[in-house]
């Protein structure tokens, strides 16, 4: 079977020569498909060929080339336009429209507004969250699983109270460990984009690798949400383009100093996740409530080894008892 049939059949495309136009490819009727609409069908059909990634890499990675190849050739205004006069696609006619009529408000004309200077992302400062670890409880109607308390991670432009730790218990941590390794993994993803102000994705391979890191973040930011917030904090303009349908035409309309902002903002975001993640380690690391009483109880034996003759000389005591009473 030849690479462009398994590529039809696991798109879903009706036969016909390889490689199909990139309409045909995308599943759209010629000239027809808004920004917005073939980023989204390039995402959808990149997962329909992600199963099949193991068994035929070589097949695979073609089929993704070429609907990366689809994805920078109609998202860009002049080279669709190009693309679409070499498959006879007439453009679209100019439409006239009247003009509404002005409505004249009586009184005197207002002051035209201040011109807003494009001005770059602020992020605020912050503190590597606080990690704290209470003393059990010693009730013994208490669960047997020890409960760490560990303070939320909250960032603000504003001054603000001082927040509640949340009780968190021990597996719970470990999840939020877990989501946390694949946060910083989908994070690092982004940064040859978002981490490079420079970055103009105009190759397919470029293309490609950044809607598999949008894809990956899209999937492992909402488990971090315990960290990563929306805007003043870091990270949070990161969150914002992530989380936008047509991401492709976003990032690549952005200004040099929007570049420069959002590439800052990911930086922030890094180290801000980066230390969660070395405090939720040592948290992880510490000994639960059993084991650190049996370390404290071998530390002692080790400083004195006479108590373990006592121990011993009580134990045949007690012994000696219980034989007697019986």
């Amino acid at each position: 079977m030849e690479p462009g049939d398994s590529i039809r059949g696991w798109l879903g495309l009706p036969p016909g020569p390889w490689p199909p136009d990139h309409y045909a490819l995308l599943g759209f009727a010629p000239g027809e498909g808004d920004l917005g609409e073939i980023e989204q069908r390039v995402l959808d059909r990149m997962e329909l060929l992600r199963p099949h990634q193991i068994r035929h890499p070589e097949v695979v990675t073609e089929g993704m080339n070429r609907l990366a190849q689809a994805l920078v050739c109609l998202t860009d205004p002049l080279t669709r336009a190009a693309y679409d006069r070499h498959l006879g696609i007439a453009p679209a006619p100019f439409e006239v429209i009247d003009d509404e009529p002005i409505e004249r408000v009586s009184g005197p004309a207002p002051r035209p507004a201040a011109r807003q200077q494009n001005l770059p992302y602020e992020v605020i400062e912050t503190d590597e969250p606080p990690y704290e670890v209470l003393p059990d409880s010693t009730d013994d109607r208490a669960a047997a699983e020890p409960v760490i308390l560990v303070s939320s991670v909250v960032s603000s432009a504003r001054p603000r109270r001082q927040q509640k730790p949340a009780k968190l218990k021990r597996r719970t941590v470990y999840r939020r460990l877990a989501a946390l390794r694949r946060a910083c993994r989908a994070w690092e993803g982004l940064r040859p984009v978002f981490g490079t102000p420079g970055e103009p994705l105009a190759t397919p391979v470029a293309v490609f690798e950044f809607l598999q890191a949008i894809t990956d973040a899209r999937a492992a930011f909402p488990g971090a949400s315990f960290v990563l917030g929306p805007a003043p904090q870091p990270g949070g303009l990161v969150l914002v383009l992530v989380r936008v349908a047509s991401v492709l035409g976003t990032v690549r309309g952005l200004l040099p100093s929007q570049r420069k902002a959002v590439a800052h903002d990911w930086h922030r975001g890094y180290t801000l996740l980066q230390h969660e993640l070395a405090a939720l380690r040592n948290l992880a690391r510490r000994p639960s409530r059993g084991r650190n009483c049996m370390a404290q109880l071998g530390r002692l034996l080790l400083a004195v080894p006479e108590l373990v003759l006592v121990l011993l000389a009580a134990l045949l005591l007690l012994r000696t008892v219980v034989l007697r009473h019986h």
